[in-house]
Parts: structure tokens; C-alpha cells; sequence
């Protein structure tokens, strides 16, 4: 008899330490999808323009989990960060890329740790309600994303929520159901975990329009040392290249007046006609 009840005691708190590691591992799963702070209060989406193209650089994460979860695996830390972009245009369109990295400590019975990495990487279209502020991303051949969201001139949060039949759909079937029961309890339906991702408005580091080239103002023909006028300098510097062809070493294009190929005594009929001459 003694024996009956002992073998009932030893099931019994196999099933108790069972509930609480599935609840504990759980948790981890939920927390584990992005870096992030506990929040004590549910965050409150205002909206706001959301088109821009928005970066994260080691940016840590804020998760808003209901009290009695935490306190079911107290003490509780969360600690990570995201890195990388996500681009709304004014057109509709979305272009994700950023990863996520997150470190979890909790005590249940034993001190228990886990790390997480998450990318979210894809194309698609979104589109916002102003009423609720209510953001939805769909992509093709995926299950919409929806989110909500509060953007200021500087600063993005998007607020994902994590509802348990989501996160609890990759455990073994053969604790599912009480993996369901137990988070249940601590997890009300009207107030699940949120998640909540800051961004920065991404400054423009692209390179800067060329200023337009000013245009090279015209020689006067003559003026060889670009002076403003053709005078006896230029006359001299004539004199050293009369003669000289294209086929020439040191054959100066500027003297040979009617690119004819030859410094000959046309060019010196022109240059005469110019002597004198100033610009402007």
C-alpha cells in the first residue's frame, strides 16, 4: 500500500516538474523570436508616416509579456539586439532585412539560459489603417504579417503580437496540449506577448548629385597663354611652334589656327588678323 502511494507521488511530481519545464521552455520559444526589455505596461500604437527607409545597429528590443507569465518563470531577464534595415516606399512596397539576436536567463528550479537568432528577410506590400493603426505586410506565398506600429520623424516601433497557437505549433505534438494548458493560465487571450521593434530613420548616406560641370569658357583664338589678349607673348610662343606639323614632337594644337595639321603661314595670317583682340 505504502508502495501505491509512493509510485503515485513519484508520477505525480514527474507531471508537475514535466508542466513546469514545458512552461519554462515555452516561454523561451515566445521571447526567443527578438531581442528584448520587459515592459511593464501593454505598448500603445499612435500611427504616424511610415514611409522611409529605417535602420537598426545594435538596437535593443522591448517585450511586453503579461504578469503572471513572468512571474511563473521569475526571475526573468532578456537581453539582445536587432541589426539591418526595412524600407517602406510610398508605392506600397516593403523590403525587409534585419536579424535579431537574443540572450534569456530565467530560474525554475535551476538556472536556465538560451540564445536565439532570427532573420526576417523579404519583399512585399503593406498597407496601414489609420483608425487602429494596424500594419499588414503581405508577401508572396506567406501568411500575411500583421503588426501595428507608432512612427515619429526620427524613430519606427513596430508591435508584433505572438499568439500561443503561433509559437506552440513547433513543438512535439505529445506536449503541445500541455504546453497549451499551462501557458493558458498566464496568458490571457486579450492580452498576448507583444514584441516590439525600434528602428531610426535611416540618413541619406548615398553620394551627393554631381554640382553641374561650369562651362569651359571659349579661347580667344591667339591667346595661347590665356591672358585675355593676344599680344607679343603669345606671338613668341607662335613663333617657337611655326613649322611643326601633327607628326611633330611637342606639335601644339592651339597654334595650328585652321586644323589643317600644319603651323604654316595661314595660322600666321589668322593669328595677325587676332592680335590685339581681348575677351569679353
Amino acid at each position: 500500500m505504502k508502495g501505491s502511494k509512493f509510485g503515485v507521488a513519484v508520477k505525480e511530481w514527474r507531471f508537475k516538474m514535466l508542466r513546469n519545464c514545458v512552461l519554462f521552455i515555452t516561454a523561451f520559444i515566445i521571447l526567443g523570436q527578438a531581442n528584448a526589455g520587459i515592459l511593464p505596461e501593454t505598448p500603445k500604437p499612435q500611427g504616424g508616416e511610415i514611409v522611409g527607409s529605417w535602420v537598426a545597429e545594435k538596437v535593443g528590443l522591448d517585450a511586453y509579456v503579461p504578469a503572471g507569465l513572468v512571474q511563473a518563470v521569475s526571475p526573468l531577464t532578456v537581453e539582445g539586439e536587432i541589426n539591418g534595415t526595412i524600407t517602406f516606399g510610398s508605392d506600397g512596397s516593403v523590403q525587409s532585412d534585419y536579424t535579431t539576436a537574443t540572450n534569456i536567463s530565467a530560474v525554475l528550479l535551476v538556472p536556465l539560459s538560451v540564445s536565439v537568432l532570427d532573420t526576417s528577410q523579404y519583399e512585399g506590400n503593406y498597407t496601414v489603417a489609420s483608425d487602429t493603426h494596424a500594419l499588414t505586410i503581405t508577401r508572396e506565398n506567406e501568411d500575411p504579417l500583421n503588426y501595428t506600429y507608432t512612427a515619429t520623424a526620427d524613430s519606427l516601433k513596430i508591435i508584433r503580437p505572438l499568439l500561443l497557437e503561433e509559437l506552440l505549433a513547433s513543438l512535439p505534438e505529445s506536449v503541445r496540449g500541455l504546453a497549451m494548458g499551462a501557458l493558458s493560465q498566464h496568458v490571457p487571450p486579450d492580452d498576448p506577448i507583444r514584441i516590439v521593434i525600434t528602428f531610426a530613420k535611416a540618413t541619406d548616406t548615398g553620394t551627393p548629385p554631381t554640382p553641374p560641370t561650369p562651362p569651359t569658357p571659349t579661347m580667344l583664338p591667339g591667346d595661347f597663354d590665356s591672358s585675355g589678349e593676344v599680344d607679343f607673348t603669345d606671338f613668341l610662343l607662335f613663333v617657337a611652334q611655326f613649322g611643326k606639323s601633327s607628326s611633330d614632337e611637342g606639335f601644339d594644337a592651339r597654334m595650328d589656327l585652321d586644323s589643317n595639321g600644319t603651323i604654316d603661314f595661314t595660322d600666321f595670317l589668322n593669328f595677325v588678323a587676332a592680335f590685339g583682340s581681348k575677351s569679353g
